[in-house]
């Protein structure tokens, strides 16, 4: 777990630090402190560090910009230089690069005891772990135990949850592209981190939870179509970051009292298995299907629903596998087209009546006409129970 850096600058201000330049780059997270007093030594950094120099090994301002570049190079989150024994002050230069970069680099007077800042930053991380595993034990407990309230309600209070505030959850599921290379599990602290910075400006607003295979996403106190935003743009950063994960989302849409936070994980987990159950398909889910799909989902005896799509359009099936047509396809695009001639045709790149031939070559195939609305939805969820099995 990490703790907001412009949290802790609020913190140890006291000690004398000031914030020299790279002030963009407050929204970072502190995971530790190290103490870096050459370029070899920040080569050890690690990521999301507080680093700390005396100056003890720069002898001049340029080894000072090229230790300050490595530990920004390795991932640290900030640096504090002391200023008054090894080195004078900071050189025009250095602030240009933490500007450009922002990286927050603070500075502090030698006289200042650097002990007693690195104490009040490592209680900080601690505080914050301890918060973080109680708030996130909680959560766990309201979803899979509910009805066990004296579990949790106690926590969020203590906390500074209120049980009056309005809770909705986001389900991010995880899925390794080779799970033979990249393990899930080992890379979700560092997905949740990512996350953490990107959505630093509502840090007070949500917590993420480290799950099996997924991250929740607990917002409260936001409306609906501020989370979809908000995830929206996560989904396609961390798409575009962690380039060798999948990524599905389930947002609800309903914002809940904590003893039904339950019922929003639930909501979310169907829809962002929807997601998963349609990653390598072209069909659209409207927002008006989506309920179909859950009622298909929760149909536990599975062979209901095939037996319903065999029935409806297998015929078709084994006639494009026999006569090596393309049917099936242009059904499907015949439908996310709203069953319109035009729209199909240019969609596909060919002549309308050679659709309008398909289509009526279709229903003699299915024995089916698409002017009756019976046999258009028969045919509508068949097309959708082919995304599920």
């Amino acid at each position: 777990m990490s703790v907001g850096l412009s949290s802790l600058y609020e913190e140890i201000k006291k000690h004398g630090v000031e914030l020299a330049c790279g002030e963009n780059g407050l929204k970072n997270k502190i995971r530790w402190i190290q103490i870096v007093e050459s370029i070899e030594s920040a080569g050890f950094l690690q990521g999301n560090e507080f680093a700390f120099t005396t100056g003890l090994g720069i002898k001049n301002e340029r080894d000072l910009l090229d230790l300050v570049a490595k530990a920004n190079e390795k991932g640290a989150s900030a640096i504090i230089v002391y200023i008054g024994k090894y080195i004078k002050n900071i050189s025009s230069d250095l602030i240009d690069y933490c500007n450009t970069h922002n990286f927050p680099l603070f500075v502090a007077p030698w006289g200042v005891d650097m002990s007693n800042t690195m104490k009040d930053i490592t209680i900080n991380i601690i505080e914050s772990e301890k918060k973080y595993t109680e708030v996130s034990n909680a959560i766990k407990d309201a979803i899979f135990l509910p009805e066990k309230t004296d579990l949790y309600l106690p926590v969020f209070r203590k906390l500074g949850y209120k049980t009056e505030w309005k809770y909705t959850i986001s389900l991010i599921e995880i899925e390794a592209k080779d799970v033979k290379t990249y393990n899930v599990e080992d890379y979700t602290s560092y997905i949740i981190s990512y996350i953490d910075e990107e959505l630093s400006h509502i840090r007070s607003q949500y917590i993420c939870v480290n799950m099996v295979n997924s991250i929740v996403i607990l917002f409260y106190n936001k409306r609906y179509d501020e989370i979809k935003d908000i995830i929206k743009n996560i989904y396609i950063k961390i798409g575009k970051k962690f380039e060798n994960f999948n990524f599905y989302i389930g947002v609800d849409k309903e914002n809940r009292k904590i003893e039904n936070m339950y019922k929003s994980y639930e909501e979310s987990k169907k829809i962002a298995r929807i997601n998963k159950l349609l990653r390598n398909n072209n069909v659209k889910i409207r927002p008006n299907e989506l309920g179909v799909y859950k009622l298909l989902l929760s149909i536990e005896d599975k062979e209901i629903i095939k037996s319903f799509y065999e029935n409806t359009i297998g015929d078709l099936i084994v006639y494009d596998e026999l006569n090596n047509t393309d049917y099936v396809d242009l059904l499907i695009n015949y439908y996310e087209n709203n069953c319109r001639i035009n729209e199909t045709a240019n969609a596909l790149y060919i002549h309308r009546n050679t659709v309008k031939y398909k289509i009526k070559k279709i229903e003699e195939i299915l024995d089916v006409n698409f002017s009756d609305i019976g046999d258009k939805n028969k045919i509508y969820i068949s097309l959708m129970i082919k995304q599920i099995i």
